[in-house]
């Protein structure tokens, strides 16, 4: 009985083997349909200053006019968002404004400014700025407006 045994573990072995050796290769071969790996584009902003057009009670709303520079190397023909909201003090205003600015493989430190909706509290002087770049919110500036 030993010697029949053995030539039967042996081709189970063997069996056994290729089974395992098929199923590595199938793993880690790469295949055919797999995707190329693709770039993702690149976002970034920076909030340089902030402009206070003060508003002209009763007849005229202030604005805030906020801006920088941006990158977005997104494909052509798309966009970010850009929303603020700032709030100034003595007397206090909170004015808000948002714009959608383009992308490209070009827009790199690009300039860009948004305006606030028109507030008749806005006025020149000390401004926090919150500003919300392609959905994420950038840690709060200080600007003499």
């Amino acid at each position: 009985m030993p010697s029949s045994a053995s030539p039967v573990r042996a081709r189970t072995a063997a069996a056994a083997l290729i089974c395992l050796t098929a199923a590595a290769a199938l793993t880690t071969a790469p295949t055919a349909a797999a995707a190329p790996a693709t770039a993702q584009g690149v976002k970034s902003v920076q909030l340089q200053w902030a402009d206070a057009q003060p508003a002209n009670p009763p007849f005229n709303s202030g604005t805030l006019t906020v801006g920088g520079v941006y990158t977005c190397t997104e494909p052509t023909g798309t966009s970010v968002t850009v929303t603020f909201n700032a709030l100034q003090i003595l007397p206090m205003a909170i004015p808000s404004g948002s714009g959608v600015l383009p992308c490209g493989p070009g827009v790199v430190d690009a300039p860009w400014q948004v305006t606030s909706y028109p507030n008749p509290d806005v006025h020149s002087g000390y401004t926090s700025v919150f500003l919300t770049f392609d959905g994420q919110d950038q840690p709060p500036q200080q600007f003499t407006a």
